[in-house]
């Protein structure tokens, strides 16, 4: 695996966490549970990454060895640090930017 294959499968699990996130978020608003929205962004941003790593080993026919369960660690922490800088914080900042509350 090159650097340019794990920076589209970061791209395909960012996309695909924003959305399995909005997904939680609606079924949870919808049953009326409270919940804390970064530590559910990084739970879920962390198991795409490793989903998507297992899905690549298993489409690929790759053996899961030491060096993929890295790169799917690898995937799962990198893909919950970019989620969780960049949901719920970037939105609090444009509505204090612009003086609206949220």
């Amino acid at each position: 695996m090159n650097l340019e294959l794990f920076m589209t499968i970061l791209v395909m699990s960012a996309t695909a966490t924003s959305l399995g996130v909005q997904l939680i978020k609606t079924i949870l608003d919808k049953a009326h549970v409270t919940y804390k929205s970064v530590p559910l962004t990084v739970a879920v941003a962390f198991l795409v990454g490793i989903g998507e790593m297992i899905a690549y080993c298993l489409t690929h026919s790759m053996s899961f060895g030491v060096p993929m369960a890295l790169y799917a660690l690898s995937m799962g922490i990198v893909n919950a640090v970019s989620a969780s800088t960049g949901y719920d914080l970037v939105r609090k900042f444009i509505y204090a930017l612009f003086g609206k509350t949220s």
